[in-house]
C-alpha cells in the first residue's frame, strides 16, 4: 500500500496510508514505526476505535486494565472510551499498523506533528479536546 504522508509525531515515524479524504470520512489507516520501548502517551478516543496489527517487531497494548502482548500478524480492537497505549516491548525498531474508524486521527496526528514537548504542552491539549481526546494518567508497568 503506498505512503500518502509521512512526518514525525514526537520522534516516531507516521505513515498515512488511506486518509480521511480518500475514504470519505470513514477509515483512515497509518503505520508507526517505533524504537524500542517507543509508543504514544496513554491516551483515550471519544470519537474512533482502532484495530492495531503488528506488522513488524513485538508489542504491548494497555487496553484500560491490563498490559497485552502482541506478536507479528496479531491484532487487537480498543473501542472508543477506553484508556489505552501500545508500546514496541521488543529489542528492534518495530511497526505497527492502525485502522481508526471513522477516520480523523490522521488529521489529528499531522496538526500535532509540528509540536515540540514541554514547550508545547498547552498547544497539544487545546489540538487535543477539538478531537475528543484526553490523556489519562499512565498505566502500571507491565510485569
Amino acid at each position: 500500500m503506498p505512503v500518502l504522508k509521512s512526518f514525525p509525531v514526537f520522534g516516531e515515524q507516521v505513515e498515512v496510508l488511506i486518509d480521511g479524504k480518500t475514504s470519505d470520512g470513514l477509515v483512515a489507516v497509518v503505520t508507526q514505526v517505533s524504537p524500542p520501548g517507543g509508543g504514544p502517551p496513554p491516551h483515550l478516543h471519544t470519537r474512533e476505535d482502532e484495530t492495531f496489527t503488528v506488522v513488524e517487531g513485538e508489542f504491548e497494548i494497555f487496553n484500560g486494565t491490563s498490559w497485552v502482548p502482541l506478536r507479528q500478524g496479531e491484532s487487537f480492537f480498543g473501542p472508543r472510551g477506553i484508556p489505552h497505549t501500545f508500546r514496541n516491548s521488543g529489542k528492534t525498531v518495530g511497526k505497527i499498523h492502525v485502522v481508526v474508524h471513522p477516520a480523523g486521527m490522521d488529521e489529528y496526528l499531522e496538526r500535532i506533528s509540528v509540536l515540540r514537548m514541554p514547550e508545547d504542552h498547552e498547544e497539544l491539549t487545546r489540538i487535543s479536546d477539538a478531537y475528543g481526546i484526553s490523556f489519562p494518567p499512565p498505566p502500571p508497568r507491565a510485569s
